[in-house]
């Protein structure tokens, strides 16, 4: 059982850790001691029982802790990863049982999975993505480190984000589409070309908004 702490006790950090749990279940591989968060607030909190142990500089100063980034804003996560990459903590990569990848999909470090998330094969994740739930990733797709796909997100084959993309919930990314890095697309939206660098687009088809 290797030691684990969750990055944000928010939602998506408590779903995170009742993946854990599902994980767990399945076969014991973690023990989850609790969550760290900037949020003085939450400090001493319980959520689903296990503590809000301080912020990420106590994170920081411990030794032989995995940790996982629970925050589903993308620039957030890859601006506390950035900190976190200056220690010797290993991030975890985590995977429901219930979730189905392929052996010649690659996960990078601190990769997140959920329940019902299909990738097919020759995908590349790489660090930091998270993968909502029954989000579907197809043929030699690629995500760009920190991309957040919310739930029923879909992928089609040869599709590929840049660094700390996100993709709202239930939007399509249409065969070899590019989405740049550190933009935006709304919840819903078709993607059938190409989006910039940094912007945000929505509809369908998705069209960047006005800056």
């Amino acid at each position: 059982m290797r030691p684990l702490v969750i990055v944000g006790a928010g939602g998506f950090g408590r779903e995170t850790a009742a993946l854990v749990e599902d994980i767990n279940r399945d076969e014991p591989a973690w023990e989850l001691l609790g969550f760290v968060d900037d949020d003085v607030a939450l400090h001493g909190a319980e959520p689903l029982g296990y503590p809000v142990l301080g912020d990420l500089d106590w994170l920081c100063r411990r030794q032989n802790v995995h940790y996982v980034l629970a925050i589903g804003a993308p620039l957030l996560r890859r601006r506390l990863g950035r900190r976190l990459e200056a220690t010797p903590l290993p991030p975890a990569t985590l995977v429901h049982p219930a979730a189905a990848v392929h052996r010649t999909t690659s996960l990078g470090p601190g990769a997140i999975v959920c329940r019902g998330v299909t990738l097919t094969v020759d995908i590349r994740v790489d660090r930091h993505v998270i993968l909502n739930l029954h989000a579907t990733v197809g043929h030699d797709a690629s995500l760009g480190d920190y991309t957040t796909a919310h739930p029923g997100v879909h992928l089609s084959g040869h599709a590929r984000t840049g660094t700390a993309v996100e993709l709202g919930a239930g939007c399509v990314l249409l065969p070899g589409v590019t989405v740049g890095e550190g933009a935006r697309v709304g919840a819903g939206a078709v993607v059938t070309r190409d989006l910039p660098a940094h912007c945000t687009a929505v509809g369908v088809p998705a069209r960047p908004l006005p800056s």
